[in-house]
Formats: structure tokens, sequence, C-alpha cells
């Protein structure tokens, strides 16, 4: 029989925060057309009268010697209709390298869907098979689109790609109608392929915790899977994110344990009651678990979203920045 640990003890999203009146600027627009930051999101938005906006994130040189992974999160969201013959709006993610002798389409998306690996005349040749991807839930931002999925990506670098500095480009196209479209972006990064995430069990709640070495980790879809122990067991992951367990299932002789990181947003509002919108503006440190807002000017309300119970702790100022400290609760 098995039994699952959930960080935080939760499984379903919660608010729980400090509210105190602290001063900070206005809240910026969320639904102006262009790029934007928005909390842990780079959002695209059509209406800007442009009918291509393009960011460029460059990266160091991947080593050659041992093998590098991209990952990014994605989201589509739009209102136009399906109308036959129409250059939909579009957003294309693409991976060159420093001379543009290679480069990588990886996806384009529209209301159609998303194809991965998609043609790509005079660049890269990739299997659609290499661009591994699972469904993830869609950001909370403004306007609301009827239409909307989102991903987790996951893209193995070929040699091509390796031991020279990097650009990756994010391209919305935008074909003027009066429908409106958004993507965005968030946790873009190159990491070594070496699994960031481990499965821990024990046959106590309490602990102590070992390493489950048989597990075997799928990235992507955040999923492991191992051999049915014998008797209770409990389980958590460890890595350098918060994460929860979201399920537990047997296959066969098999144990999979599926998992997910904690997402986290800082949001505030001027008076307590709310309604509270994401301050684009404020910084997440995971590692250290705060929130950096620029210094405020008006009484502000704050409150961290979360899908695990957290709690602000009191503010602190550093090098003229509010610092806002999280903790997740027991």
């Amino acid at each position: 029989m098995c039994k699952k640990e959930l960080s935080g003890r939760g499984i379903f999203a919660q608010w729980l925060a400090a509210a105190m009146p602290l001063l900070l600027s206005p809240v910026v627009s969320r639904a102006e057309g262009g790029i934007t930051n928005e909390g842990p999101f780079t959002v695209f938005r059509t209406g800007t009268n442009e009918t291509l906006l393009t960011l460029s994130l460059p990266f160091s040189a991947p080593p050659t010697n041992s093998p590098s992974l991209l990952r990014f999160e994605i989201g589509f969201a739009t209102a136009e209709p399906d109308v036959p013959d129409t250059f939909f709006d579009s957003f294309s993610v693409s991976l060159q390298n420093a001379d543009l002798s290679a480069t990588a389409l990886l996806l384009t998306a529209d209301r159609t869907g998303v194809q991965w690996a998609p043609a790509n005349p005079g660049g890269l040749t990739l299997d659609p098979a290499n661009v591994e991807y699972a469904d993830a839930s869609f950001a909370d931002l403004n306007p609301a689109l009827a239409l909307k999925f989102a991903y987790s990506v996951t893209f193995a670098l070929p040699a091509l790609l390796t031991g020279s500095p990097l650009t990756l480009l994010f391209d919305l196209f935008d074909n003027l109608n009066t429908a409106a479209s958004l993507a965005y972006v968030q946790g873009v990064r190159i990491e070594s392929a070496v699994p960031v995430a481990k499965l821990h069990s024990a046959t106590l709640v309490g602990g102590p915790y070992a390493d489950e070495t048989g597990a075997l980790l799928n990235e992507t879809n955040r999923i492991f899977t191992l051999n049915k122990p014998a008797g209770h067991r409990f389980f958590r992951v460890a890595a350098d994110r918060q994460t929860k367990i979201v399920a537990i299932s047997t296959a066969g002789n098999q144990v999979v344990v599926e998992y997910q990181f904690v997402q986290l947003a800082l949001r505030s509002s001027p008076v307590v009651m709310g309604p509270y919108t994401v301050e684009s503006t404020a910084a997440l440190d995971e590692t250290n678990r705060t929130f950096t807002v620029s210094p405020p000017t008006e009484n502000r309300f704050y409150r961290v979203f979360s899908d695990v119970p957290t709690r602000l702790k009191s503010p602190r100022t550093s090098g003229g920045q509010l610092v806002l400290e999280y903790g997740f609760n027991p």
C-alpha cells in the first residue's frame, strides 16, 4: 500500500498571507499591448499596431562535454474566430547560435494549436519527438480569452547548439485584426541534463527519508516511476524549488508519483478587502523566499498567491528596495 505526503500538506490552491498596509507605486494596467513583465511571467499582447513583437534572451555557451536542456513554460490565448484562409495571430520560439549558422524552430502556436518542431527552411531539421512537452496550468492574466493552452517544454540541445553563446527568440505575430491574443513565457533556463529532482521515501511519515535510487524520472511530465514497495511507504520530492506531490497511482507492479513545482505570485491592493492584482514589478527569489518591489508611495496591502499554504513575514528594506519574505505553512 502506498501513501502520499504533500509539501505544505495541501493539494488545492489557497490564498494565505498576512495583509499589511505598506506603500507602493500604483499597479500598471495589464490589458495594454506590447511586452510586459508581470510577476514571474513575460507577457506578449497584440494591439500595438505592429505586426511583430520580438524578445531576445542571450545565453552563455553550453558545454560540449555534457548534455544540456533548454526548459521553459509557455502559454497562448486568443479571441480570434475560426475563419477559413486566415493567417492567425501566432507565437513562435526559436534558438540560434552566435554566428547564425544554426537555428532551431521549436514551436509555433496559434488558435489551431501548437506545431512542435515545424518545417524550418534553411535552419536545423528537428524531430518533433526531441521537443518534449507536457500540459501546464494557464497563468492568471488579463484579458481572459476563450481559447487558451499552456505547456512545460524541454528541448535537448543538439551538438550544433553547444560550445558557443546562444540567443533564444520569442516572436508574437499580430495580424492586426480586432481580436485580441496573448502569449507568455516563464522559467526560461538552460541547465545540465542531470536530474534536478529526487524522490525520497520512508516507512514512517516523520522519516527518516532516503533516496529511492531505483526511481526513474520523467522531468518533462514531472513523474517518478518505481517498483511497488512492500508495506506502507511515504514519499516526498526533493528539488531546488518548492514542490508538491499531486498524485500517486499504481500501474501493474509499479508506482507512479506525479509532482508539480509550486506557483508563486505577489498581489496587492490599496484596500484590505481587495480586489488584489499581480505586482508586475515584483522580483521573486525562490532560494531566499522573498519578493522585492520598488519603494512605496501609498498604502498597500499584500498577499501571496500560491497553490500551497503560504504566509508573509514582516517586511524590511534593503538597498532602497522593499523586501517581502514569505514562508510555507506546515
